[in-house]
């Protein structure tokens, strides 16, 4: 492995940031491009969930994800002194008898123990919100305050590496040379989100737009640490602050706040809780997903050096890192990359 290579990351959102950071890790030099608009990684809630309710499956890899997002996180906060990873509890309010006794059952499965706490009294009779089927509790939780991840991410590639605050020109790139304006680099990684749509290299790639908006309430009554989850998540932020999320709307690059999303947010919220609530803030960003719900990442079969990081979808704080970390490990030892994400499942020319 070569050290002090010069690589162009391009987007920076937590999948540009990862990308970055481990990059540098490897001792290698980093340029990232930025343009400031990172609605998606600073609009999402940030939440790290282990379990698929709808299935009541585990989340992909989710073993392998859940430790090393912590060492990530924590990395970030030691450099930005300030705490930007949170552990929680999420409880689950059941929809129906049926999945109450999905959990009853999952719950005394070896493989989901550390996840899905032993359903109690208390949970089946849990008063604080509406609980007509039970409830059940979540271990391995958490959720990343990602507006301040997203600027201590920037801040330190820039003091271990250089960020340019712009939109990339593709008018001003040749990829055979991998040669950007004046300088000629090592690799170009794109992480451009829904970005992709505009890149001529990757836009066969089918990196869905997957809009969602969230709301934040106030509901001084409602008094819980445990993130609410039915229809929707509810997710405390403090002083009688909560995020509401979140929607989807397919296939469309809008990103403006609707009526029509936080009416939905609205209704949903009230499916958990009749507390009394105010709506104080809202926000929309366009999720980038894909028809498999795997990320797509990869080497472009033409030309060489030019690498996609993309496809994150709704689990892109818990998956980003650790999958980072490995494609930076297979890029720089010329390694193939992993079949179940690597771009060449899909026609690209």
């Amino acid at each position: 492995m070569k050290k002090d290579q010069h690589f162009l990351v391009v987007g920076g959102g937590v999948a540009g940031i990862a990308v970055s950071k481990h990059l540098i890790d490897q001792g290698q030099q980093v340029t990232l491009i930025d343009n400031s608009q990172n609605k998606s990684s600073t609009v999402a809630a940030g939440m790290i969930n282990p379990i698929v309710f709808r299935r009541m499956t585990k989340s992909w890899r989710v073993d392998e994800f859940l430790p090393y997002c912590k060492e990530f996180y924590s990395f970030f906060e030691n450099t930005a002194n300030q705490q930007l990873f949170y552990q929680i509890t999420i409880r689950r309010f059941f929809s129906s008898d049926q999945e109450r006794k999905f959990w009853l059952d999952k719950q005394e499965q070896s493989d989901f123990k550390q996840y899905l706490n032993v359903i109690s009294a208390e949970d089946l009779n849990y008063s604080r919100a509406n609980n007509p089927f039970g409830s059940g509790r979540l271990n391995g939780s958490a959720y990343v305050q990602t507006t301040p991840f997203v600027n201590a991410g920037i801040e330190w590639i820039n003091k271990n590496g250089g960020v340019v605050h712009e939109n990339f020109d593709f008018m001003q790139f040749d990829p055979t040379q991998l040669h950007y304006r004046e300088t000629t680099y090592d690799g170009v990684v794109f992480c451009e989100g829904v970005g992709a749509v505009n890149n001529p290299y990757f836009k066969r790639l089918p990196v869905q737009h997957t809009k969602g908006e969230i709301i934040t309430v106030l509901a001084d009554a409602l008094k819980t640490i445990e993130s609410y989850n039915r229809k929707c998540f509810v997710l405390p932020q403090g002083n009688d602050t909560y995020r509401v999320g979140a929607t989807y709307v397919w296939n469309t690059l809008n990103d403006t706040i609707t009526q029509e999303g936080r009416n939905e947010l609205e209704e949903k919220f009230q499916v958990v809780t009749n507390t009394a609530f105010n709506v104080i803030d809202q926000h929309a960003g366009v999720r980038p997903t894909t028809p498999d719900r795997r990320p797509i990442i990869g080497k472009h079969p033409e030309f060489d050096g030019l690498y996609f990081f993309n496809g994150l979808g709704t689990k892109g704080y818990m998956i980003a890192p650790l999958l980072a970390k490995e494609f930076v490990y297979q890029l720089l030892n010329d390694l193939p990359f992993n079949t179940e994400t690597d771009l060449a499942r899909f026609k690209i020319l």
